[in-house]
């Protein structure tokens, strides 16, 4: 395509093209300049013909650009071109909102011959408590898919307490182990000689039709054909035992053997589980309610988009025996899902929940399992037996491998809450004493960004995913 010539009184363009092969048709798709790099349309030029040249295309006073699209003067229209995405020829998309002349692509007659697929296949995080809530529905980078990949909870539960283990049964109500992972492909009816195919590496990971389970789509292959009803697709992924595998996409052609497109996303058990427990009055949210006096949360949800199996609650889900919801969750990791390792921190009468909860963990050792506390941290610690308690935390948590303390201690008081040095600990900061955070405050210590990047540095250092 070549712009020849301008009419300065019109504002008309007029271009020549090269007609694009059995066209009946053209129409020009244009788009103001800003968007070239999304590809987002604006506008259209409908009928211009067949002839290669067009004198009276205005798209309005702005910079833009445009395309040359062929079509069959009735309902179909055929390729946008290429461009370059990631550094490869791919698609152009199509407009799909066709304001003015309406088309429906089809590539499958293209001069040079049929491009090959795009594929996008997308995991998500895990769902934590209730899928959405309190973590909102994360979706693993595309940098991350295959290095760390994406974790799963190896499925050894019984979420609907039907006496069956998830692991064997085939429909579980309340089943919240499983991985989301939509597929895409384009277009969704294959080119001739192309079939879409599912696969994973090993029998490590199932593939379901629903959250809860239902139809398994591999059976006893590894390789299983697939079709696109709509785009995107879902499916579920399991992890009835420990073990990595991958799962990809594929374009797969029927004359070559061989995949002329694909996409993967490696797939690991989880080998630890993360307790965040907030202060006082702190529901845990995502975004959290107070986004900048919330710190506990903020490090929750960074741990959460990083890959970690993270569950963060109010304090008071932890009683003053250390019983309740958070350490049901740590149980059942360790017993029923294989997980070695725990992490524990706190923000206030959080940090006495946390020692709470260890201590309660370290008393029951014989009867859950075998774990490491391997991370406990407290955030300007506060006793928690009752939601009056304004004792300072003063205790180390039994068994924990590593201890991060940081506090503020200008002096306590009714009205000035303080948390306190704990003997033992690893990493044990008043942070009166440092030129960043003399001015902080019991109410202040936990969002002060020293401190949450610090608390998560100490613990992604010395607990795997």
């Amino acid at each position: 395509m070549l712009v020849t010539g301008y009419d300065a009184l019109s504002g008309d363009l007029s271009i020549s093209y090269d007609p694009a092969c059995s066209a009946a048709d053209h129409q020009i798709e244009f788009g103001t300049l800003a968007s070239v790099s999304t590809g987002t349309y604006s506008g259209q030029d409908c009928g211009i013909g067949s002839s290669g040249s067009y004198d009276n295309f205005d798209p309005g006073p702005d910079s833009y650009f445009f395309i040359v699209v062929g079509n069959d003067g009735v309902s179909i229209e055929g390729s946008y071109g290429l461009s370059l995405v990631g550094g490869s020829s791919a698609e152009r998309e199509p407009d799909l909102l066709d304001p003015v002349c309406s088309f429906t692509q089809d590539l499958s007659e293209r001069c040079d011959g049929p491009v090959d697929p795009l594929l996008e296949l997308t995991a998500y995080r895990p769902q934590s408590e209730f899928y959405g809530l309190p973590i909102q529905r994360y979706a693993v980078p595309e940098g991350d898919e295959l290095t760390p990949g994406a974790g799963v909870r190896v499925n050894g539960d019984d979420d609907d307490l039907n006496g069956v283990a998830d692991a064997v049964d085939t429909s579980v109500p309340g089943e919240n182990d499983l991985i989301e992972v939509t597929l895409v492909a384009s277009p969704e009816v294959p080119p001739a000689g192309i079939e879409y195919r599912l696969e994973r590496s090993n029998g490590n990971i199932l593939a379901w039709s629903a959250s809860t389970k239902e139809t398994e789509l591999f059976g006893a292959m590894d390789s299983v054909p697939l079709t696109f009803d709509s785009s995107p697709l879902t499916i579920w992924i399991e992890m009835p035992q420990a073990g990595e595998a991958d799962l990809e996409l594929l374009a797969w052609s029927t004359t070559e053997q061989a995949a002329v497109a694909s996409d993967t996303v490696h797939f690991f058990p989880y080998t630890s589980v993360i307790i965040a427990l907030g202060g006082e009055s702190q529901v845990p949210d995502d975004p959290p309610l107070e986004p900048n006096n919330h710190g506990t949360f903020q490090i929750a949800l960074e741990l959460y988009r990083q890959g970690y199996d993270v569950h963060m609650y109010d304090e008071d889900v932890v009683s003053a025996s250390g019983a309740g919801t958070a350490y049901n969750e740590v149980v059942s990791a360790v017993d029923e899902r294989g997980v070695l390792g725990v992490a524990i921190y706190g923000y206030s009468h959080g940090g006495g929940s946390t020692n709470a909860l260890a201590r309660r963990l370290d008393d029951n050792r014989g009867s859950i399992g075998l774990f490491i506390i391997e991370f406990t941290g407290y955030m300007d610690g506060i006793d928690n037996d009752s939601d009056f308690d304004i004792g300072t935390e003063t205790a180390l948590p039994p068994s924990t491998q590593y201890h991060a303390n940081y506090y503020e201690n200008p002096g306590c008081g009714l009205f000035a809450l303080c948390g306190g040095p704990i003997g033992g600990a690893d990493f044990d900061l008043n942070v009166t004493s440092t030129a960043w955070g003399a001015s902080l405050t019991h109410f202040t210590v936990d969002d002060a960004p020293e401190v949450t990047s610090g608390i998560r540095d100490q613990l992604t250092a010395r607990v795997p995913r």
